[in-house]
C-alpha cells in the first residue's frame, strides 16, 4: 500500500511539474520589448497578409511564401539574434511550410523553435496548426488559453477554427476578443488585415445559414438563378406563389416573372420593359438586388400603397433632393433602394452612396435575406 502512495504521489508531482513548467513558458509568451518588437514586426506583418488572403479565398500565392522563406533565413543566419526572435521567426516560417502542406518542415521548425523558447505566442500557435484535426487543434488552443486567456493569437487561432467548424456564433465572438487583445498590445495591423475575414464571418453569422442549405461558393458573384433559387430555400418568402409545390429553378423564375417582383414598382406591368434589367443580367448588381428585394418585402406587407411610398412623398416637394448621393428621385428604382435602406435590409456603405452598380454575393443576399425575413 505504502509503494502505490509513493507511485501516485510521483505522478502527481511530474505531473504539477509539468503544468507549472507550461504555465510558466506561456505566460512569458511574445510580451516583446519596443526594440525587439520591431525585428519581427515586418515579419509577423508579411505572414498576415498571406493568412488572411488565405482565408478569404482559399489560395496563397506561392511566390509570397518562397519570399519570406529566404528573407527569414537570410536573417535567422545573423549572429548575436536575440534567442526569441530565432523562435517567433521561425515558428512563423513553420507556419507558412504547413500552409504549403510540406508537414515534414513545418514539424522540424517547431522543434527547433520550441527548444529556443516554447512559450512565444508563433511557437505556440504552430504547435496548434500541427495537431491532426480541427477538434485537437482547439483542445491545445484551450490548453495554451487556460494559462494565458489574453494571448491575442490564439484567441483569433480559436476563431479561425470555430469558423471553419461553421460555428459562426462562437467565432465572431473570439475573433472580436482577439481585436481587443491585438490593440492591447499595439498590434494595430492585425486589426485592419484581419477586418474582411472578420466581416465575412460576421456576414455569416447574422444570415443564419449552414453549409446544409448553401452548396455555392459564397463569394461568388449572385445571378437571377440565385437570387431566386436561395429565396425559395432559404426563406418562406415566396411559399404563396409556390403553394409548397416542388419547382424546378425555370419554373421557379416563371412563377416569380409572372408575380412581377423583377419590375420596377413605377412600371408594375412591365410595360416599358424594367424587368430586363434583371432577366438579361449575367449577374445581379446592388440596385438590381434592391428592387427583387423590396417586392418582396411589399408583397410580405401585403400592402401595394408601399411600394411608390418615397417617389409619391419626394414628387410633391419643390426642389427636392434624394437623400441617396448616387440615386436620384427619377430613378426607377428610387422606391426600392429607399425602402430597403429605411427598412435595413441593404445600406449605403459609405453613409451617402448606393453603389448600385457593384456586384452582389451570394454572401451578401442571403445576409439581406434573413434581415427581409426577420
Amino acid at each position: 500500500m505504502k509503494k502505490l502512495m509513493v507511485v501516485i504521489t510521483v505522478i502527481a508531482c511530474l505531473f504539477t511539474s509539468c503544468a507549472t513548467t507550461m504555465q510558466q513558458d506561456v505566460f512569458q509568451t511574445s510580451d516583446l520589448n519596443k526594440e525587439l518588437m520591431e525585428e519581427v514586426s515586418i515579419f509577423e506583418d508579411r505572414y498576415i497578409l498571406i493568412d488572411s488572403e488565405y482565408l478569404l479565398t482559399g489560395t496563397f500565392d506561392s511566390s509570397k511564401i518562397a519570399a519570406f522563406h529566404t528573407s527569414a533565413n537570410e536573417q535567422l543566419s545573423k549572429n548575436h539574434l536575440e534567442p526569441i526572435i530565432v523562435a517567433h521567426i521561425t515558428a512563423i516560417d513553420g507556419i507558412l511550410y504547413l500552409m504549403e502542406g510540406k508537414t515534414k518542415k513545418a514539424q522540424e521548425s517547431y522543434t527547433y523553435a520550441k527548444s529556443i523558447k516554447g512559450g512565444d505566442d508563433y511557437v505556440l500557435l504552430l504547435a496548434s496548426k500541427l495537431e491532426k484535426n480541427t477538434d485537437s487543434a482547439i483542445a491545445k488552443v484551450d490548453e495554451i488559453l487556460s494559462f494565458d486567456p489574453n494571448n491575442s493569437l490564439l484567441l483569433m487561432e480559436k476563431g479561425k477554427l470555430l469558423y471553419q467548424k461553421k460555428e459562426y456564433d462562437k467565432a465572431i465572438a473570439l475573433i472580436d476578443q482577439a481585436f481587443i487583445e491585438f490593440d492591447n498590445q499595439d498590434r494595430d495591423s492585425y486589426r485592419v488585415v484581419y477586418k474582411d475575414f472578420r466581416d465575412k464571418v460576421w456576414t455569416l453569422y447574422s444570415s443564419g445559414i449552414s453549409s446544409a442549405n448553401v452548396n455555392q461558393n459564397l463569394t461568388a458573384a449572385l445571378t437571377k438563378e440565385d437570387m431566386v433559387s436561395l429565396t425559395y430555400e432559404n426563406t418562406k418568402l415566396l411559399q404563396d406563389l409556390t403553394t409548397g409545390t416542388k419547382l424546378s429553378k425555370s419554373q421557379l423564375i416563371k412563377k416569380v416573372e409572372q408575380a412581377g417582383l423583377f419590375n420596377s414598382v413605377l412600371d408594375p406591368d412591365n410595360a416599358k420593359g424594367f424587368a430586363l434589367t434583371i432577366k438579361d443580367s449575367a449577374t445581379i448588381n446592388r440596385v438590381a438586388c434592391a428592387r427583387f428585394l423590396w417586392n418582396l418585402y411589399v408583397m410580405k406587407k401585403g400592402n401595394k400603397k408601399l411600394a411608390t411610398r418615397y417617389s409619391s412623398r419626394y414628387s410633391k416637394m419643390t426642389n427636392a433632393k434624394s437623400p441617396v448621393a448616387d440615386i436620384v428621385i427619377e430613378n426607377v428604382d428610387f422606391d426600392a433602394v429607399l425602402g430597403v435602406v429605411e427598412n435595413e435590409i441593404m445600406n449605403l456603405p459609405d453613409g451617402k452612396n448606393f453603389n448600385p452598380g457593384e456586384e452582389v454575393t451570394i454572401l451578401d443576399f442571403l445576409s439581406y435575406l434573413k434581415k427581409l425575413e426577420s
